[in-house]
């Protein structure tokens, strides 16, 4: 053998055993993860939702451009150079927008742009709301009762039984205000009118104004709000959690056109404002398919600032049953529908899950989503009905999603405001009433959502460390402490809702760490990144560049052990491959 053959081969060598991997194996046992959940698109105007791809609206087409880190406006556009007009998104999360001069070419060209890691076509959603066959039947005289249609037994999802809503769960304390992220609600309805309104910091993403007034052709922004909060005012329906003027607010944001139709774009921005002007739960009944990375990391922003997020699961269950969005995304609560007791094709058994929603990993609770009846603009009822009631009844998983959002705002309130995202999506999954076969499942997730214990039992114990789903979402440093003592980190990592966890570590040059993983259940992989990294992703040669070590395997302990080569902040990277499991990270100097 030559001496640069040799030469080459030692190199190699010391590269695989750098990653922890034996030589010739990387293929099967290597540090790459998983890529997106779904393909990210090349084309500006895929015509059909084929194989994964979403759509975009017809007309002028956005790139949602993410990058590694949050540069300041004129970076952005520095970066970005002569591609086209560059707007704001989410720049707290360095997520901009790009109208480019030359479409076909735009994305490749993004992609190669300094810290850019991700470049998406802001895909077309849809409402989740299911078309009734005929109209509603009337609903009968409103009996002389505060709320008629509440105590005449109309909204059989608050009735007690299944599931376990009372009125008094709602007088714990006021509770955080609820974004409904739609075709916008009605100010001029009896629920939500007068001096006393509940509304507050109204917007329209669509025109870019402050005028949220619901201008769909089918109500379903009104509807939706109505489900979540509706006030306890004497008239109409309750909302689950009900809104109260200066105590109990609902943010109206406009996110779709009257058809329903709304983008990525318009909901990014949405979930801005609404975060922005202290919405604790967004709300958003729409989806379809096409993974964002921009959106991805819009929810991780917003979950940073103490905002839950919502959504509908969708309604194709019958059909192709897609993977929806933002549904499926990390840290969103997917909410299916369930069915009443009325037998009909869609619902064949009395509280189950109702045929037309979807049945995938998005789904994590279920609840009341079939002949839901709630608050609508009167031209709608009327038009609907020939009664100008301003209350319809409504299908779909768009119903489903607004009764949870209700239940987290409780939860949030009966905790005095204390609990995280984390804490709120865990307290429902985990008080949620099982249903058969048992377990989790694709079709109920969790199981039927459970106001009562949600509100009622203690939550459990918060992952204080979150978000750090990444480098950029990293903000402390971990300092060691004297040699041989150990940093204990504690945490959990979960390969759907929460796959990595990033650590930051100061070292000095010559320093040597050791780093001990340990784990029950599933499998979890260690990696150790170097200074400068930008991101813990192992696509387009960031391993290569930027990886120090890596141990994977069914081990339930892996160690890295490292003498730093430069100064500067280091990032431990522990990564769900399969499963879930709490974990302990122990950091030691000079181990």
């Amino acid at each position: 053998m030559s001496d640069r053959r040799a030469a080459l081969a030692r190199a190699a060598a010391v590269a695989a055993l750098a990653l922890g991997v034996a030589a010739g194996s990387a293929a099967a046992a290597g540090p790459a993860k998983p890529p997106a959940p779904e393909p990210l698109g090349t084309s500006p105007a895929v015509a059909a939702e084929v194989g994964g791809f979403g759509r975009t609206l017809p007309g002028a087409q956005r790139l949602l451009v993410t990058f590694a880190d949050t540069p300041p406006g004129a970076e952005a556009r520095r970066r970005l150079g002569a591609l086209g007009a560059v707007a704001p998104v989410l720049p707290e999360a360095g997520i901009w927008g790009l109208s480019p001069a030359d479409p076909a070419a735009a994305r490749d060209r993004v992609l190669r742009r300094a810290d850019v890691s991700g470049a998406e076509w802001s895909l077309a959603r849809r409402t989740a709301e299911r078309p009734r066959p005929r109209p509603p039947g009337p609903l009968g005289p409103p009996p002389a009762l505060a709320d008629p249609l509440f105590a005449a037994g109309a909204q059989w999802g608050l009735r007690s039984g299944t599931p376990s809503w009372a009125a008094d769960l709602a007088t714990r304390a006021p509770r955080p205000r609820i974004a409904i992220l739609d075709s916008g609600v009605d100010p001029t309805h009896e629920e939500w009118g007068g001096p006393s309104t509940p509304l507050v910091a109204p917007r329209s993403t669509v025109r870019g104004d402050a005028d949220a007034t619901d201008h769909g052709t089918s109500g379903h922004g009104t509807h939706v709000a109505g489900i979540a909060a509706a006030p306890a005012n004497g008239v109409g329906v309750v909302g689950v959690a009900p809104a109260q003027a200066a105590a109990a607010q609902v943010i109206p944001v406009q996110i779709a056109d009257p058809q329903g139709r709304s983008t990525d774009e318009t909901m990014i921005r949405g979930i801005r404002h609404a975060v922005n002007n202290g919405a604790g739960v967004v709300n958003i009944s729409a989806g379809g398919p096409g993974y964002s990375q921009a959106f991805q990391d819009t929810i991780l922003w917003a979950t940073r600032r103490g905002a839950l997020v919502v959504a509908s699961v969708g309604n194709e269950g019958n059909d192709s049953n897609p993977l929806n969005y933002p549904a499926a995304y990390r840290r969103v609560l997917g909410v299916g529908a369930l069915c009443d007791a009325i037998p009909s094709p869609e619902c064949p058994a009395p509280y189950g899950v109702a045929r037309f929603s979807n049945r995938n990993r998005s789904v994590d609770v279920i609840a009341p989503g079939v002949n839901i009846v709630s608050s609508v603009p009167r031209r709608v009822a009327e038009r609907a009905t020939g009664r100008g009631s301003g209350y319809a009844l409504k299908d779909g998983t768009s119903m489903a999603a607004p009764y949870v959002a209700g239940v987290a705002a409780l939860v949030m309130a009966s905790n005095d405001g204390l609990l995280s995202p984390y804490q709120v999506m865990r307290q429902i999954e985990n008080t949620a009433v099982d249903l058969p076969p048992g377990g989790r499942d694709r079709s109920s997730g969790a199981g039927v959502v459970n106001p009562r214990a949600a509100v009622t039992l203690t939550a459990p114990a918060d992952d204080t460390s979150e978000v750090n789903d990444d480098v950029k979402w990293v903000t402390g440093t971990k300092r060691l402490k004297e040699a041989g003592r150990a940093l204990r980190l504690e945490a959990t990592a979960d390969r759907v809702e929460d796959p990595d966890d990033v650590y930051a570590v100061r070292l000095r040059r010559g320093e040597r760490l050791r780093v001990v993983l340990t784990y029950r259940r599933g499998r979890l992989d260690l990696y150790l990144w170097r200074p400068g990294t930008r991101t813990v992703a192992t696509g387009r040669g960031n391993v290569e560049r930027n990886l120090i070590r890596y141990r994977g395997g069914g081990s339930k302990r892996k160690v890295i052990v490292y003498r730093a080569t430069r100064a500067g902040r280091h990032f431990v990277n522990v990564f769900a491959r399969k499963g879930a499991s709490e974990y302990t990270v122990n950091l030691v100097r000079g181990g």
